[in-house]
């Protein structure tokens, strides 16, 4: 008989609360982040400019551009794609925060 699996939507939540880290003075010589989503292609255009910009403008070292694409999967892997890029920038931007 043949099986199949049930995936959770729902993310993993951190085990415990933890204070959010202290702000980066500057962005000059640091690697920023921009979490984009293909649902919403507007901010991805938007994303592209302000990475022109960041370089251009605020001196930012490199651009990480992380792109969770389906987010179809096990929590688990899901969230080790968020860790992942988190530990690879100094500061991050993932939305308007509309």
């Amino acid at each position: 008989m043949a099986t199949i699996s049930v995936l959770s939507p729902v993310a993993l939540g951190p085990p415990q609360a933890k204070p959010l880290a202290p702000p980066v003075p500057t962005l000059r010589g640091r690697v920023l982040g921009l979490r984009i989503d293909r649902a919403w292609q507007s901010w991805r255009w938007y994303a592209d400019e302000l990475a022109t910009l960041a370089r251009a403008r605020a001196g930012v070292r490199d651009v990480v551009v992380f792109d969770p694409e389906s987010r179809i999967g096990a929590p688990e892997a899901e969230s080790a794609k968020v860790v992942a890029f988190a530990r690879g920038v100094d500061a991050a931007i993932v939305g308007l925060g509309t």
